[in-house]
């Protein structure tokens, strides 16, 4: 999967409604799934999941695991899903779910979401 490029990235928080996030950093966690950390002004941090697939069953909160890498293990705890604005740029037009949580990428066909996180250890 390939990386998503600043100005695709930034199209994609917009579709959640968000345009003050501050990127923090990436974090390739399997070979089909990639992490993008974000905090705002008010230290809120923020995860943008993108994947081959990505399940909207998830009850919050949820606590999340990465160790396909044993020496990049990452792990946080979810405790809000952003669906996507009205009329928004990227949707995961493939995967449309009620809850509008799904966006994607053009990079390598990844689904995204995105969470407000907290206990995050990378």
């Amino acid at each position: 999967m390939d990386r998503i490029d600043e100005t695709e990235l930034k199209e994609i928080i917009d579709s959640y409604g968000l345009d003050e996030l501050i990127f923090d950093t990436f974090k390739q966690v399997e070979p089909d799934t990639a992490l993008y950390f974000f905090h705002d002004r008010d230290n809120t941090k923020y995860c943008l999941i993108t994947s081959d697939y990505l399940d909207n069953n998830i009850k919050l909160p949820c606590d999340f695991k990465y160790d396909y890498y044993p020496d990049n293990i990452v792990e946080f705890r979810a405790i809000r899903i952003f669906s996507y604005v009205e009329n928004a740029k990227k949707k995961a037009e493939g995967y449309i779910d009620d809850n509008h949580y799904r966006t994607m990428a053009s990079t390598g066909g990844g689904v995204c979401m995105l969470f407000a996180i907290d206990k995050l250890k990378i």
